[in-house]
């Protein structure tokens, strides 16, 4: 079993034990969390076969996009068992082809609360940042709203999130995903318990009938009901795509979400041995998070020629012993009933494969290759779309409310174009915002003002280099004739800097170091250190500047703008280190006959002083071997700062530290 018992970040809070049954053998899982997840834990990887070929097919998406995990529960087949809850005495079979209804496994047309159809306010399709945002505006404004999720938690992508989110400390800026997501259900929860807010989890929307105007939902895979609503805001998300390469559909091959989901919210191991594919922001992420959950990264293999997430993130994980193959991909997985390893080889220019095919051996390959809308209900409302590659494929049209062609629907978060978290809960709400006005429950002018803030915002969210994309994608789809607040400006990445190989992989060079070092003379004197701030990149982020005491890192103009430090205000604190969401903030004190580094920590084991430690490079390589001397926990958030000595001259390299068994 691949059971995380210990994790730096999270503990897992698991319910009561119960038996079920797998092809009839009996096994032991935890009640209500996913079939598929129970199965993974007691080593069952193959959870059904396809009719034609009869290949084994293991779960892919887990978040019940996809048929992946289709199997047999209780005699009803082409079960989403990724989605759907663990119930002591169970009977799952593995399926075999697309399965076979019968009479008594049909699922009845029912209505919750016996009438024949629910009336909506407001539906809000989606319970992730920007459904719970979205609903948290329009019952602020007093409009009764159904929320419909198919997941069993509340919070979509947020619970999944262990790492501190980027954007404005006015915001969640420093604030981990899964904190967000507590926040943002603690809000709500005043709402359900007044019957102003309905939440009907573990429920699929999978149709909409225009000339009725309802929506058919799905709850717990057994039964059918009808929702009639006034207005519905569509926030489902998006789901992972698939990259073409020999044996992409065997056990072992998973979106990235799939394993965030796995590791972070259940607390199961995809595999000890993974090989990322895809350098985006989730794949840095999601290779990060591998680590904490205990997992090795064999590599992180990205066809572009240079990273396409944060550069910081980058950094973290290259610093750790990950090595980013740029302008590599995945030719083919090898292993008969799930993934033993896999063959990756260098391409060209123009993506041809040139050089030799390397084995990495791996029992997982992640996939972090890219997001597409899931737009179906949005076809199915004759909303006019447009394809924008940019934003991930198809999308709706939609005015400066996000209100779409047709006027009953609504569209917020990555459903709309694939961002960033932070900008999904600001289009949440201004569709909430929107919607409210709609209905007449908000005066015009409360509104205008509300609606520009929540534009400026994220105008301001956009304007950095890694947006660049998405301004270009967002240009194309407001409705002719609407009046959009989007703003085109913003930066573009620096073609100079992409010029250097070790800097697209997330390594400063060796002429970037020297430009972030403080100035020695004030250095060498100053008792306690200097801060060194290794953010080169424009990226939407304050929490250096919100955190520091003493204003040593000045007031960003643009909340993009790379960090600039006042030296003679800068005390060593470390309250930076700490906050910054990149680990990106390092302190070094050189007053002393030995430097005393002060670094950032997320591992385990939990750090204690007198603990033994190596040194590791920006590159993961080992430098030196030294003693904790003190601990730090400035913000109480599981972030430490860990104090080392480490001779003067490697003051400039040392960027992290790894735990020397203490057995």
């Amino acid at each position: 079993m691949y059971v995380v018992r210990d994790h730096p970040i999270l503990q897992f809070n698991r319910g009561r034990k119960v038996i079920f049954y797998h092809d009839g053998r009996p096994l032991e899982w935890y009640e209500n969390e996913p079939i598929a997840v129970a199965l993974y834990a007691n080593n069952v990887k193959v959870l059904s076969y396809t009719k034609k070929y009869h290949r084994p097919r293991g779960f892919f998406c887990a978040i019940g996009k996809c048929s992946s995990c289709f199997m047999k529960v209780d005699g009803l087949p082409n079960v989403r068992t990724c989605i759907t809850p663990l119930k002591e005495g169970m009977r799952i079979e593995t399926q075999h082809g697309l399965g076979r209804f019968t009479e008594s496994s049909t699922l009845a047309l029912e209505e919750p609360q016996g009438s024949s159809i629910v009336q909506a306010e407001v539906l809000i399709i989606g319970g992730g940042p920007a459904g719970l945002s979205a609903c948290l505006e329009a019952l602020r404004w007093g409009c009764k709203v159904t929320l419909v999720d198919e997941s069993l938690r509340l919070g979509g992508q947020l619970i999944k999130q262990t790492h501190k989110f980027f954007g404005s400390s006015k915001d969640f800026a420093g604030v981990r995903g899964i904190e967000i997501a507590q926040i943002l259900q603690r809000q709500l929860s005043p709402y359900i318990g007044s019957g102003q807010l309905k939440v009907l989890s573990n429920t699929s929307a999978v149709a909409y009938y225009a000339k009725e105007n309802v929506v058919l939902c799905e709850q717990s895979e057994k039964r059918l009901f009808m929702i009639e609503p006034e207005a519905i805001i569509v926030s489902t998300g998006a789901m992972e795509k698939l990259v073409p390469f020999v044996n992409n559909d065997l056990p072992g091959v998973y979106g990235a979400g799939a394993v965030q989901t796995l590791m972070n919210v259940y607390g199961v191991l995809p595999g000890k041995r993974v090989l990322m594919v895809g350098a985006g922001n989730i794949g840095l992420i999601v290779s990060y998070q591998l680590l904490q959950a205990g997992a090795e990264v064999a590599a992180i293999v990205e066809l572009a020629p240079s990273v396409g997430g944060y550069w910081v993130h980058a950094a973290k994980v290259r610093r750790l012993g990950v090595p980013i193959l740029l302008r590599h991909t995945v030719k083919k997985v090898v292993g008969e009933s799930h993934v033993e390893g896999a063959v990756i080889q260098e391409v060209d220019e123009k993506g041809e494969l040139i050089g030799e095919e390397k084995f990495v051996e791996c029992d997982t390959v992640c996939l972090a290759v890219g997001l597409s809308p899931t737009v179906e209900l949005f076809w199915q409302a004759g909303c006019e779309m447009v394809y924008v590659s940019d934003l991930g494929g198809f999308v709706p049209k939609r005015d400066h409310t996000l209100r779409t062609s047709n006027p009953r629907f609504w569209v917020a978060g990555d459903v709309a174009g694939i961002e960033e978290a932070t900008t999904a809960m600001l289009e949440g709400s201004i569709a909430g915002l929107s919607v409210s006005r709609a209905l007449n429950r908000v005066d015009e002018s409360s509104f205008e003002s509300r609606l520009e803030g929540y534009w400026n915002k994220l105008n301001e969210l956009r304007m950095g280099e890694t947006s660049y994309r998405v301004r270009r994608g967002l240009s194309q789809v407001f409705i002719e004739g609407s009046l959009p607040l989007f703003q085109l400006v913003g930066d573009s990445p620096l073609e100079d800097r992409l010029q250097d190989e070790q800097f697209r992989s997330g390594v400063l060079s060796e002429n970037m170091v020297e430009t972030v070092a403080p100035p020695m003379e004030l250095w060498k004197k100053k008792k306690n250190g200097l801060v060194i701030i290794e953010c080169p990149q424009k990226i939407p982020c304050d929490p250096c500047h919100a955190n520091c005491p003493t204003g040593a890192i000045l007031p960003f103009e643009n909340i993009n703008d790379v960090p600039r430090i006042d030296y003679s205000k800068c005390t060593g604190c470390a309250m930076c280190v700490a906050a910054c969401p990149g680990l990106a903030c390092f302190v070094a004190d050189i007053s002393g006959e030995q430097a005393i580094l002060k670094l950032p920590y997320e591992m385990l084991p939990k750090p204690q002083v007198g603990d033994e430690v190596v040194c590791l490079d920006r590159c993961g390589r080992e430098v030196a071997r030294s003693k904790i001397v003190r601990v730090q926990e400035p913000r109480k958030d599981k972030t430490y700062v860990v104090h080392v000595v480490v001779p003067k001259d490697l003051v400039m390299h040392v960027r992290t530290v790894r735990m020397i068994d203490r057995g």
